[in-house]
This record gives structure tokens, C-alpha cells and sequence, in this order.
């Protein structure tokens, strides 16, 4: 039998007996641009862990305004603290980038976590992770300009989805990722598209210039690079940006 080599960080973090184990109840599904897998207030019956792709947790207000909270990709899953505790999604998750991603039952996943003393260590690291993002998101939204936001969200979504330069990108999606109109995103993609940085078109960004998006990012891009060599140092993420 071929040996079983996930790229997403989780379970790349099992040893191979705790891998083996959880094997058989892994699903590879794909993921497609818009596909909803969770709306708020949903049980959760699926964690899913993205190999491929790039999945948004969104804020919903009773208005019906919306606002990204979380990008999740390769270094990270959906559903996998909610159901540990609640087993309730208090987002709307839909597939951002398409790609691949392992699912599976919410049941199993307990059992793993459970009987694994090593998915109980990387679910903790990915708890204090994701609330130190948290932290540092925050700060960036109040504090940077959209034109550093935009190119530092730019080079996360090409890290966590799987490195890939062309990417599905529609104009309500960055307005919604960045918490500012359509017009806004227009200005600031085509400033980008002259500089020579991306190449913009309807649905779609290209990166052409990596290195000049991370000059003209925010601060956060570094603290936020720094955070994932200090608590995963071995996941892909932590051996690139070392």
C-alpha cells in the first residue's frame, strides 16, 4: 500500500499509527469557488482539512453586512474546534479558491483527538495560533491602510491555498475579505496591476511580482509569519518562512 502523505498540517502532525487509524474514515472531496460547506449556526456534522484551496469564515450581521474573520487553508481545518465543544458553526464557511480537502465525521474526529496525545498537542498549537491571528488582525484592520491590507491578504491566500499564482479571486469577495466597497478594491487592484505586482481581470488575480507585494504590505505580514515559525516551526508554512 502507498504510503499516505496528507499536506494539510493536522494530519501531517499524527505519527503513522494515529494516521493509519483515522485513514479509513477520510473522505477527498473537492472543493469548488462558492460552495458553502457551513452556514451560521449549523451542527457540525464534518470537519474538513483543506490540502488544496482556500476557505473563508464570514461574519454575518443581521442587516445581512458581512465580513471575513479567518482565511483557513493547508495549515489548518474548519469545524475541528467547534466540535470538540458546542458542535455548532458560528460562521458561514464557503470555498474561496478551489481545490481538495479531506472530511470527516465529526464522530471520528473526537475519537482521534481523544486517543491521540499527538492531535490533542496540534489542535492546542492551532488554538493559540489562530487567537493570536485574531489579535493581530484586529490591530491591522484598525489601524493600516486597505492598499497593505490588500497586498498582505494577497500573499496569505497564495501561502494557504497551496502556492498558487493565479488565483479565483471574484471583486464581492475582496470587498467582503477586506471590509470595503467594490469601488475600492477596483482602485486598489488596478494601482497594483500598474505597479506590475498582479495582473487583475474579472474574477481573477494573478501575482506577478511576490517580492514588491511584500514591500508594500503591512507589518502584520512579518508578525504574522513570525507567530507560525514560532508555533509550527514544522509545518510548511514554518520551514518556508524560517
Amino acid at each position: 500500500m502507498a504510503q499516505f502523505a496528507p499536506d494539510n498540517a493536522l494530519l501531517r502532525s499524527l505519527s503513522k499509527k494515529d494516521l493509519e487509524e483515522l485513514r479509513p474514515h477520510l473522505e477527498l472531496i473537492d472543493l469548488t469557488v462558492g460552495q458553502v460547506l457551513y452556514e451560521m449556526e449549523d451542527p457540525i456534522n464534518w470537519v474538513y482539512l483543506p490540502e488544496v484551496g482556500l476557505l473563508s469564515l464570514i461574519t454575518v450581521m443581521v442587516s445581512g453586512a458581512a465580513l471575513e474573520t479567518s482565511i483557513v487553508g493547508r495549515e489548518g481545518g474548519v469545524g475541528f474546534i467547534e466540535a470538540l465543544g458546542s458542535g455548532v458553526m458560528y460562521s458561514r464557511v464557503i470555498v474561496q479558491i478551489p481545490g481538495k480537502a479531506y472530511r470527516v465525521r465529526a464522530v471520528a474526529y473526537r475519537r482521534a483527538f481523544d486517543d491521540s496525545p499527538a492531535m490533542r498537542k496540534a489542535v492546542h498549537r492551532q488554538l493559540e495560533l489562530l487567537q493570536a491571528e485574531s489579535r493581530q488582525a484586529i490591530a491591522c484592520h484598525g489601524l493600516h491602510k486597505v492598499k497593505e491590507r490588500f497586498n498582505r491578504w494577497l500573499l496569505e491566500c497564495q501561502d494557504l491555498s497551496g502556492g498558487l499564482d493565479d488565483m479565483p479571486l471574484k471583486q464581492e469577495f475582496l470587498a467582503v475579505m477586506l471590509g470595503v466597497s467594490r469601488t475600492a478594491i477596483t482602485r486598489i487592484a488596478m494601482g497594483a496591476q500598474r505597479q506590475g505586482l498582479i495582473r487583475y481581470a474579472r474574477g481573477s488575480v494573478k501575482i506577478l511580482d511576490r517580492k514588491g507585494l511584500e514591500r508594500g504590505a503591512c507589518e502584520c505580514r512579518a508578525s504574522v509569519q513570525h507567530l507560525r515559525r514560532q508555533l509550527e516551526p514544522d509545518s510548511v508554512l514554518g520551514r518556508a518562512q524560517a
